[in-house]
């Protein structure tokens, strides 16, 4: 199995920032395979904050994300096969919600984030990991497999913080928070 590189709830890993610590409570994500695109809409965006410095990291990396075109910030070299990469973040009072669209040229491409397509069968598939709460209308699990028809639109949505443990609780805390926080100082 290959090294997955790009991990969809973790927004950093679009952009290979190592100890990345800023993360979406959901995320969805579509493949459109008859015009080779594929989506990633997160939600719920936070971290985890033990100690000051926890702290000014995410801000700095928060900063080389949100700003990434002014901060001439590139995208995974992971991604480099990815003719058309895209980041828009919308802002609202709950809090910010990244939109990630690439296109692709090859389905193999795909295996950096995790997702196998099989040609002969016309078939893609992303493993299934209880802890990440996958869910899908569109894909029939197999196994340890989610499998989805390579000729439709197909999404799957990941929520692998739903079951946070209760003393991590207390040091997970929204983005849109902890850059209020930061201005007040």
């Amino acid at each position: 199995m290959e090294h997955i590189a790009i991990i969809f709830y973790a927004l950093s890993s679009f952009f290979g920032i190592e100890d990345g610590l800023i993360a979406a409570e959901k995320t969805e994500v579509t493949i459109y395979p008859k015009v080779q695109q594929i989506e990633i809409r997160q939600e719920g965006m936070f971290t985890i904050i033990q100690s000051k410095k926890d702290s000014t990291l995410v801000l700095e990396q928060w900063d080389k994300i949100f700003n990434w075109v002014e901060r001439g910030t590139n995208f995974a070299k992971e991604l480099n096969n990815f003719p058309v990469k895209k980041l828009t973040i919308t802002s609202s009072k709950s809090g910010f919600s990244p939109y990630l669209t690439f296109s692709y040229l090859n389905e193999k491409d795909l295996r950096t984030m995790g997702i196998w397509y099989n040609e002969d069968k016309n078939q893609f598939s992303i493993n299934n990991i209880p802890q990440q709460n996958i869910k899908t209308k569109n894909g029939k699990l197999n196994g340890n497999y989610w499998i989805f028809n390579g000729e439709h639109t197909f999404s799957f949505t990941i929520e692998p913080f739903l079951h946070v443990p209760e003393n991590y609780q207390k040091f997970k805390i929204p983005i849109r928070k902890l850059l209020s926080q930061s201005t007040k100082e």
